[in-house]
This record gives C-alpha cells, structure tokens and sequence, in this order.
C-alpha cells in the first residue's frame, strides 16, 4: 500500500491513489468520519495514550494532559519552550509524535491493506523547515520516526516539502479537467495552523506521461517565539491567531485582566481555544462573519469597522466560555488581532516574493493577464487559508476576482480543494504519478583561511541547484566553475582546514557557521591529516546531507564518507553569521 500523509499542525490527513479509478481520494480511520485527523494526543494520569478526534473530545479535562501543534516542536531545542508546552524528558515531541503517527497509520492500515502492507510512505514537511539551521532536523526525525518506531521498510519513506506535494495535486487536475499537461508556474500560499509557507515551483511534463516538479523560490515565517509576557506562541499561522483572538476577547470583557495572561497549556484556556477553531470552521458561523465584513467592501476598507460603534442589538458570530463565564468574540476584535499577528506577516512575505515571481514569469503576478496564457497558476493551501480575512487580504493584493474561478490564475487546478491538496499530492508523488526533480534548499560548503590569512566560503551544493540524490558535488575554486578535477578546492593539512562548515539560505547574503560539537570532532579525527584531497556533499532524495573526502584524482588514499544525518548533534544550534 502506498499512502500520502499531509502531517499538520492542526490537522492531518491520510491519502492514497486509486490506480483502479485514476484518481486520489483522501483515507478515513472510520466509516462516516471526515478524513481531517486532529493532531492532538492525550495521556492520562496512567499513561494512556489517545490520538486524533478521540483525543481531541477530551481537551478541557483537568484529568488528562494535552499535546498538540506537536510538530512545530519536533526540532525545538530550547528546553523553556519545550517546558512551557508541558514537555519533558519522558513525554518529548518525538516521543508525542510517534504516538499520533502510529495510530494513524495502523487504523489506516485495519481499513485498507490488502495484503501488501506498507510499501510506500511520502509524508510531507513545511517548507520553513528548510530555512534555519535548528529546524533541518525535522526531516531526519520523521524519516526516523516512520523507519525506526513504526517498523516502515528501510527507504521505503519519502519525505517532501508540503508545497511540492499541493503542486503535484494542481497540476494532475489541471491535465484531469483540461486534458492537457501543464507546463508552467505554480504560486503556491501555504498557510495552516503553525506555518505561512510562499513557494514558487515550475512544472515540467515529461515525455513518459508523468511530470517534474521543480522548486524555483520560496518564503515564509514560522518560528516558535516569546511574546511580551514570556509565553512562547506557536508559529504565526493559525494557531498563534486564535490563541491571540481569544485572550483580547476575554481582556475585553473582564473574564482577564489587561495584563493578564493564562497558561497556553491549560485545560480550560485550551477548551476555549478548541471551542473558538470549531466555531470559525462552522458553516453558519462563516456565513455570519463573511455577511458582517462583506458591507465594506474590499480589505482595505474593512478599518471602517474599527471607527463604526457595535450595535447592542446585533448578535456577535461567535460565543465562548472560560470558567464558568461566558463572552462573546467581535467581529472588530477579529479583524484587531488580524492586522496585529497576521496581516503585516502576509503582506511582507507575498510582497518579497512577487518580486522573485516577476523575473521568472516575466509578468506582474498581480495583474490577472498574467495567468491569460495557463502558464501562473496561483493557489490557497492549508486550514486558516480558508479563514476569511486571509483570503480577503490575499484577493486584494493579487486583485483577485470575487469569483475565483472566472481568474485565469486560478482556473482548471482545482483550487477550491486547498484544505486537501497536500495531502492528495503526496499520494500522486508516493505511487510515482508525478517525480520530483530535487533541488538543493539551502547552499553547504566548508569555510577555510587561505595562504594570505582570507577567510573564504566554499559550497559543494548551491540553493536552488538542481541535484541528483546521492552524488557528491565538490568544492571548486570558484563557484561559478564547472564541477571537474582541475576545478576542485585541494586540501593538503586536511584536518587543519574543514574545521568550519557553512550553510548559506535564500535571501541571505551571510553564511551561518557551523560550530562543531564533539561527536563531529571525534568524526573529523578519523580524516588523514595530510595528503592531497577534494572535499564535497551529496543530498539524498530526503533532503539528507554527507559529506564526503577523496583524494585527489591520481592520488592514493581511499574514499571517506560523513553522513550529517542531525545537524543538532553534530553543530552547535546558535547560528552565528559572517
């Protein structure tokens, strides 16, 4: 059995293609349950562990501990956050993780298999992941997860970037409903509970029927940070929205005091949280909110409700209860909290990367006739992409028509089904449907001091490279040069000269230097110390790095490999720039 798995922050969901049919179809654990998994994990004081919708039921009970967002947290080395989160060294994110992952998977496998088992897992990641150093990791451990916890045959796990799998998704329907393969740009706005994902990919049809996806650029936030009080907020996304939202409702209404803040980890302020997200994904209560907004008009000009006095009269869209009190939430205090978390975050990073979107389409992203020809498409990914004031911001900066399908840019893709098109993706990608050309996420190199006492940097693989999984590209003298013998970088004192690795990320013009703990000291060691070598890196079709010494060509010696399977564990986490 070969499944897709859209690993959420909020929600998660289960996939699989249907070669029977030709299409894919999202899986469920149950007959009759939607096919969005929460991913919340409970434990009782006995150490029961719930996962999922059952899990979720029981939020607000002061009897049992809840986890959830535990993804965001998955590669987080600080242990005050970890803490303020109620984790320790028994009950860990990975720990938490596998516990979700694998109920998941068995109730999946109850339902479905056929006799096969699991021969195919793709499960996707943020693509923010692949833009700090502390955060590479998370490749890794889910790989380990899956391989290692949860018994998924060696090689048999895939893991991708969530806008890699939602581009495979729109373009197989743009072929499905026009009967053409597409060959163009995707735009793709990812944004969900933990993560505001921005990528840019190119889609190639391939001459045997399938297609190539290729990662162009990419933005996004999605940082775990303190607020004023100290309380760590997960991610700008969704989540940090609602927790926000409902803490301004209860200071508004007396149920807190102005400066007063509740646990995030509480039973009770996590029931209020829970109760808010099941409101706003109700179907009445978006009507509610969108009637109340749609009389002003476009975004810009909703700061009218700000100046407008509530009317006593008029019922609030949404009703909360925290200790025993109940409040309302505003429709001015959404749009408050909107413009305070979310808006400034969306229009800086849309902003950065329509300037990207513009060299390579060679048009406007913004003006509609840049999609005349289907070859831009745009696209809305993820649960609080539905969230009305998101998509409200998003169709003023791209003037997006108020019907989105009369927009070339957003026609024959399918674009209505964001909540699932990750997870469908990664179903089309685990049964081969559609292949991903890699392409490198970040530069890696070795930083050394010449003869004249320059510090320079060398990089092996180059951001947005085009790689091929398991060859080792090398260091050459000059980047720009061809990767060939009379090109490589030399080293004589070997030892002496890659004590320093360096990592450099889009849309940052320094390196980050990789400060060696012991265990990568102890690695190093094992290295000749004098000779004539060449020095380079390979990345596997995971994302995972090694790194590689051989002597020089027409010199003796033998080949030695380094794979820097966790970064954490080899480098120190502070990243220092230069």
């Amino acid at each position: 059995m070969k499944i897709g798995i859209d690993f959420g922050s909020t929600y998660s969901t289960v996939s699989a293609y249907n070669r029977v049919d030709d299409r894919v179809e999202a899986l469920t654990l149950m007959e009759g349950e939607p096919a969005s998994i929460p991913s919340v994990v409970s434990i009782s004081k006995r150490g029961q562990v719930t996962c999922g919708q059952a899990a979720k039921s029981q939020v607000g009970r002061k009897t049992v501990k809840i986890y959830e967002a535990f993804k965001m947290l998955l590669t987080e080395q600080n242990q005050a956050v970890l803490r303020s989160h109620g984790y320790d060294e028994r009950y860990t994110p990975r720990y938490i993780t596998r516990c979700f992952l694998n109920n998941a998977l068995q109730g999946i496998l109850k339902r479905y298999d056929d006799g096969r088992g699991l021969e195919k897992v793709c499960i996707c990641v943020p693509e923010i992941w692949s833009r700090k150093v502390r955060t590479l990791d998370g490749r890794v451990i889910l790989r380990d997860i899956l391989q290692n916890d949860l018994d998924v045959p060696v090689g048999a796990v895939q893991v991708v970037n969530e806008p890699d799998a939602a581009s495979a998704f729109f373009a197989y329907n743009y072929e499905k409903t026009t009967g053409r393969r597409f060959d163009g740009h995707l735009l793709l706005i990812d944004y969900d509970g933990g993560t505001l994902d921005i990528t840019l990919t190119r889609v190639f049809p391939n001459q045997n029927g399938t297609m190539e996806i290729q990662q162009v650029d990419s933005d996004g936030e999605g940082e775990n940070y303190p607020n004023a009080q100290g309380e760590y907020t997960i991610g700008k996304a969704g989540i940090a929205y609602m927790q926000t939202l409902a803490i301004r409702a209860m200071r508004d209404c007396g149920v807190l005091g102005e400066d007063e803040t509740p646990a995030y980890t509480s039973p009770a302020f996590l029931s209020v949280v829970r109760d808010l997200e099941s409101q706003l994904k109700s179907a009445d209560c978006i009507e509610s909110i969108e009637d109340a907004f749609e009389i002003y008009g476009s975004y810009r000009d909703l700061e009218q409700i700000l100046q407008d006095e509530p009317d006593p009269e008029e019922e609030n869209p949404i009703s909360l209860e925290y200790n025993g009190v109940e409040f309302p939430v505003t429709c001015q205090q959404m749009y408050t909290v909107y413009r305070e978390t979310i808006e400034g975050v969306v229009a800086e990073k849309i902003g950065k990367i329509n300037q990207s979107v513009k060299r390579f389409i060679h048009a406007d992203p913004c003006n509609p006739n840049s999609g005349a020809q289907d070859k831009f498409k745009i696209a809305l990914v993820g649960g609080f992409g539905s969230f009305y004031l998101v998509r409200k911001q998003i169709a003023e900066i791209y003037k997006l028509d108020a019907n989105e399908s009369n927009d070339p840019r957003t026609q024959n893709i399918a674009a209505d089904r964001r909540e699932l098109a990750i997870a469908l993706g990664a179903a089309l990608l685990a049964e081969g449907q559609v292949i991903l050309q890699k392409t490198a996420k970040y530069s890696i190199g070795l930083y050394a001091v010449t003869q004249d006492n320059i510090g320079k940097s060398h990089y092996g693989i180059q951001c947005h490279q085009i790689v091929e999984p398991g060859r080792p590209y090398f260091l050459r003298n000059d980047d720009s040069l061809p990767d060939t013998p009379d090109n490589r970088v030399t080293y004589t004192a070997l030892r002496e000269n890659i004590n320093t690795f360096v990592i450099a990320f889009p849309g940052c013009q320094d390196s980050v230097k990789m400060v060696l703990k012991q265990e990568m000291r102890d690695r190093l060691a094992a290295l000749p110390e004098l000779g004539l070598w060449n020095c380079g890196f390979s990345m596997d079709e995971n994302e995972i790095v090694t790194f590689h010494v051989v002597p020089r060509q027409g010199m003796p010696g033998q080949e030695y490999t380094i794979p820097l399977e966790r970064y954490a564990q080899m480098f120190e986490m502070t990243e220092v720039t230069t």
